[in-house]
C-alpha cells in the first residue's frame, strides 16, 4: 500500500484492524512533537521514514492531516494498539518483552498484560545488558517505552541484533497509561484531539514539550495550507 507523505513523514494509511494484521519489523507511532522535531532533525526524520510501518498516533495529527488535504483512515492510539496486540499474542501463544519507564511502572504493565510477557526491564540502565536479556529470553515482540527519539534510535540501531524479535514498537508514554500511573483523557477530549491539554493539566512540567509540539504542528499546517492555496 502506498504511503501518504505529511510534512515529509511517510505514513501508512491503516485502520486499527488493518494495522494489527499487517505490522511487522520496526513500527513508529508519530504524534505532533515527532513531526515538529523531524523538520529540523534530519537523522530523526530518516529513522521515521525507514521504519517498516509509520502509523498516525495522535488525534490532533489526524485532524491536521485532513485539514491539509491528506486524510488518513484513522489515528491509531498507541495504548489501544498494544493492548489489542497483547490479546492477539495470547491467542497465538507469542511472547512479549517490555523495555522502558521506571522499574515500578514497567512491572505493573507486565502484571496487567499477564502471561504473554516473558521479561521486562526498566529504561534507566545500559542498553547492552537489556539486549543480552532479550536474546536470552527470545521474545517475538518488543515494546520500547524510552521516550522519543531514544526509543526509535534504539530499535533502529539494534533490531538486527535481536533476531527473535519480529515486531518492535516505540510506545512512548503508553506504559504510564497502561500501568495506571496516569489516567487517559475523557473520551470527548480524545475525540477532539485535546489529549495534550489533559496531559498538561496532569503534568504542568511538560508545558515546553506540549507548547512546541502543538503550536509547531499548527504552524506547519497553516504553512502547508497557504502553500497549497498559492499553487492553485
Amino acid at each position: 500500500m502506498k504511503k501518504i507523505e505529511i510534512f515529509s513523514i511517510k505514513f501508512d494509511n491503516l485502520t486499527m484492524e488493518e494495522a494489527l494484521e499487517k505490522i511487522h519489523g520496526f513500527v513508529v507511532l508519530p504524534y505532533s512533537e515527532f513531526i515538529v522535531r523531524a523538520q529540523k532533525d534530519k537523522e530523526f526524520k530518516e529513522i521515521l521514514n525507514r521504519a517498516d510501518f509509520c502509523l498516525c498516533e495522535s488525534r490532533g495529527l489526524y485532524l491536521v492531516a485532513k485539514f491539509v488535504g491528506k486524510p488518513l483512515k484513522s489515528n491509531i492510539c498507541g495504548v489501544e494498539l498494544i493492548t489489542a496486540l497483547n490479546k492477539k499474542l495470547k491467542i497465538k501463544n507469542l511472547k512479549l518483552f517490555l523495555y522502558g519507564a521506571t522499574a515500578n511502572v514497567v512491572k505493573r504493565v507486565a502484571d496487567n498484560f499477564g502471561e504473554t510477557v516473558i521479561g521486562f526491564e526498566h529504561g534507566y540502565q545500559e542498553e547492552a545488558g537489556v539486549i543480552d536479556k532479550i536474546n536470552l529470553l527470545k521474545p517475538d515482540v518488543l515494546l520500547v517505552g524510552l521516550g522519543s527519539p531514544k526509543q526509535e534510535e534504539f530499535i533502529y540501531r539494534h533490531l538486527k541484533d535481536m533476531p527473535s524479535v519480529k515486531l518492535a514498537i516505540g510506545v512512548g508514554g503508553a506504559f504510564d497509561f497502561i500501568s495506571g500511573r496516569i489516567k487517559r483523557a475523557p473520551a470527548p477530549m480524545q475525540k477532539a484531539g485535546l489529549e495534550w491539554l489533559w496531559r498538561f493539566l496532569l503534568e504542568p512540567s511538560r508545558i515546553k514539550r506540549i507548547y512546541t509540539g502543538v503550536l509547531g504542528l499548527i504552524f506547519l499546517a497553516l504553512k502547508e495550507k497557504i502553500k497549497t492555496r498559492l499553487a492553485l
